[in-house]
């Protein structure tokens, strides 16, 4: 049973925009310092960030104990002791000084996680405050040892005088994080005053924007699609009008109207797509205290670089990107990059490094972690897979270097001896393949044998409104979803071959496998007349490719994703529907599902 005093204020309903407040502020708090500690301790002399840091932990101290979170407060107030001697140079910022105020993080993220979900601090956090004060406590220590080491001989009178001195001199922050000095009778005053100018300049700042509920911009995302689908419905009017009253002043007028509509859409849909979208930096910064923890864990020293951290993504994507990045940069440390020695041996810099990197290409997002480690051999990949009894060894004989190197993404693959507290459980890379999978993404890697290992992850910047390849198979039409597209080719029948019965292509060295639509989801009998060419819409998810057949290639449209209803329910090989300009229903294809009808048998 928890001992933890009720809080009245956070049940209190009345106070409930000023708890929401302050969660708000101190989450936004929170990401801000998980990229300055780690900065702080690459830099541990810049007094700038220093000065920024304790503002943080100031900040949320003050918060909490207006809202009576004694133990929050408790806590803010000890990291804010150790960080106020690192600013008075009374002590020099160590790694076991870092890690006593990164654990002392870590409860603070904690804390307010049961503040936001329990609305409590039902939180143990003594281990962690005795921690903190050892640490303050050691610091004290060397600075008693360091001021009696270098005391100068004084008289009683000379003494007696620098102590009043001593006694009256305090620092005090200023706006521009210069610190300046003092008398202790008016520093309390004008630490009130600094803390309400630095209040007024930061909400001056922030008056130019406000929070919307996340929903509410769903609701709106919703209502932008269906003008979407009203502007394909009225280009589709216009152009029938068009045709049969050719030249007169009402097609004229007609298409004048449709063309702005349509210019109008575009620029509303932009806009609300925009509202949605949040800058990568928001992920990628947690990664620099991650890769500190486990390069320390591991023994190795690492280098993080990041890059591209500006690049805006939907929020929903932003959610669902983090797990997969985190097992990928977790493999890179513990599989990837080698010790120090092993590095010295191999004619390396001592230091691996990561590379961190996200743009935009059209309208996808390219996200690349990519290391310079040992590489992955894919021979040793493939003895694993046999050995774990995940493909048979006739399979494996098949299999092309590339189709080798993306074994590891089989579920329950790893190439690791032990496990450990980083990697070896064989569920990392399965479960970057799955998210991205779900994200209708591409995984790309490649790999080089003592040089390194690269991983690119392509996604669609939304997954609302997509642009689509419309085909024709039979007399039947469907969309692909073009950023599943990687290219479009038309094959002779004597260059289609079969292996198991199944009907492949050779494309640069690569076996795809080839899907057909009137078999997979219009369950007719191949027995169409062979024709001599062959139109291959090459896609690929995640980290596989196949090649759909299909008969006409009809055009390129933008699309809103519609559910197929409960009624009809779910089709195999189908992701929904959406509905054309002349209002009838075309089914969109299920990626994923199709590649999955084309997977190896072990």
């Amino acid at each position: 049973m928890s001992n933890t005093e009720i809080n009245p204020m956070l049940n209190d309903p009345e106070m409930k925009e000023i708890v929401d407040s302050f969660l708000i502020e101190s989450k936004e708090i929170i990401d801000s310092l998980d990229l300055d500690l780690i900065e702080l301790e690459r830099n541990p002399t810049d007094d700038i960030l220093l000065n920024k840091v304790f503002r943080s932990f100031h900040t949320i101290k003050g918060s909490s104990g207006f809202l009576n979170l004694n133990k929050l407060t408790k806590l803010t107030h000890r990291c804010e002791d150790i960080l106020n001697k690192l600013r008075r140079k009374e002590a020099v910022l160590s790694s076991d000084v870092m890690d006593s105020i990164l654990v002392g993080y870590d409860k603070m993220k904690e804390l307010l996680n049961s503040i936001e979900t329990n609305h409590n601090e039902d939180v143990d956090i003594e281990e962690v405050i005795e921690k903190l004060q050892s640490t303050i406590n050691r610091l004290e220590n060397k600075t008693a040892d360091s001021v009696k080491e270098n005391e100068a001989p004084a008289t009683k009178r000379g003494r007696k005088k620098k102590d009043k001195k001593e006694n009256t001199i305090v620092e005090k922050q200023s706006d521009n994080g210069e610190i300046s000095e003092e008398t202790s009778s008016t520093s309390k005053a004008d630490e009130q005053k600094t803390d309400r100018e630095n209040s007024f300049h930061e909400n001056k700042k922030t008056d130019n924007s406000i929070r919307v509920d996340v929903e509410k911009l769903d609701e709106l995302l919703n209502m932008v699609s269906e003008l979407v689908l009203g502007r394909n419905r009225l280009a589709q009017i216009n152009l029938e009008v068009s045709r049969e009253f050719e030249g007169t002043q009402l097609a004229r007028e007609l298409e004048d109207t449709t063309k702005l509509i349509d210019m109008m859409t575009n620029e509303l849909q932009q806009l609300v797509m925009k509202t949605r979208m949040v800058k990568i930096g928001k992920v990628f910064n947690k990664y620099p205290r991650l890769v500190r923890d486990l390069a320390k864990t591991a023994d190795k020293k690492i280098n993080l670089i990041i890059e591209g951290e500006e690049t805006e993504l939907d929020k929903t994507l932003i959610e669902e990107i983090n797990d997969p990045l985190v097992h990928i940069i977790r493999n890179s440390i513990d599989h990837g990059i080698e010790k120090e020695d092993e590095r010295i041996k191999a004619g390396k810099n001592p230091s691996g490094t990561i590379k961190l990197n996200a743009e935009h290409e059209g309208n996808n997002i390219i996200i690349t972690v990519e290391d310079d480690g040992k590489g992955i051999d894919p021979e040793v990949i493939k003895l694993k897979a046999i050995s774990k009894g995940l493909i048979s060894k006739e399979k494996a004989d098949e299999l092309s270097r590339q189709d080798l190197l993306n074994l590891i993404f089989l579920p329950g693959f790893s190439t690791a001896e032990v496990v450990t507290n980083i990697s070896g459980r064989g569920v990392g890379m399965d479960v970057v393949k799955t998210n991205v999978t779900k994200l209708r993404g591409m995984i790309n890697l490649e790999s080089t044998v003592g040089v390194g290992t690269k991983i690119q992850i392509k996604l669609p910047l939304t997954l609302a409104i997509i642009s689509g390849m419309i085909v024709r198979v039979n007399n039947e039409q469907f969309v692909i979803p073009l950023n599943s597209v990687i290219e479009v080719i038309r094959v002779h029948s004597e260059n289609i071959y079969s292996i198991n019965n199944k009907p492949v292509i050779k494309l640069r060295d690569r076996i795809i496998p080839l899907v057909s639509l009137r078999e997979v989801v219009l369950n007719k009998t191949d027995d169409a007349e062979e024709k001599i060419w062959q139109y291959v819409v090459v896609v690929g998810l995640a980290e596989r490719q196949v090649g759909i057949e299909v008969d006409e290639l009809i055009g390129q449209k933008e699309i809103v994703i519609k559910s197929l209803g409960s009624y009809i329910g779910r089709v195999p090989g189908i992701a929904g529907s959406t509905i054309m300009g002349d209002g009838s229903v075309i089914l969109i294809l299920d990626i994923n599902e199709l590649i999955n009808k084309t997977q190896y048998d072990k």
